[in-house]
């Protein structure tokens, strides 16, 4: 055989290959076809999900920052609206003032424990999240409310 006839022969079976290749791959019966796009479909599904969890978490993350910001935010007041309590308290000679320090130390106690529950909160999930704020929420508006109720009792 001549050069030019093996190559002939090598493209035609070459080709030939090809050919049954395609053809039996294309003959895959209707539920090999159904497998392969329900994988596909569950695969597609799947990265939909992540997205979904993933861009979830970030919004999580998100309300729990600006929460605990605005959180720190009333315990700093609180603290301020103590050290001032505090000043006048030491100005004062009556026989209340004793009573006074007394209230004032254990609101400041309080205030202690709401900023360390917020420092020592651990993620445990969006329903524990939400029933923690709402507890944490009450807690800094009753001694907030305290406060206020202390003040006011102290310039009377």
């Amino acid at each position: 055989m001549n050069y030019r006839t093996k190559t002939s022969t090598l493209i035609f079976g070459l080709a030939s290959f090809a050919t049954a290749i395609v053809f039996f791959n294309g003959c895959k019966s209707p539920t090999e076809n159904k497998a392969i796009t329900k994988t596909a479909e569950a695969k597609e599904n799947l990265a939909d999900a992540k997205e979904t969890l993933d861009k979830a978490k970030k919004e999580y993350v998100l309300r729990y920052e600006a929460f605990k910001l605005e959180s720190d935010s009333k315990i700093a007041e609180n603290e301020k609206i103590i050290a001032e309590l505090k000043k006048k308290a030491k100005m004062e000679s009556n026989a209340a003032k004793e009573d006074f320090e007394k209230e004032l130390a254990v609101l400041e106690q309080k205030n202690q424990s709401l900023k360390e529950k917020m420092s020592y909160y651990k993620d445990e999930g969006d329903d524990k999240w939400e029933s923690f704020k709402l507890e944490f929420d009450r807690d800094m508006d009753n001694l907030g409310k305290a406060l206020k109720d202390l003040t006011k009792n102290n310039t009377n």
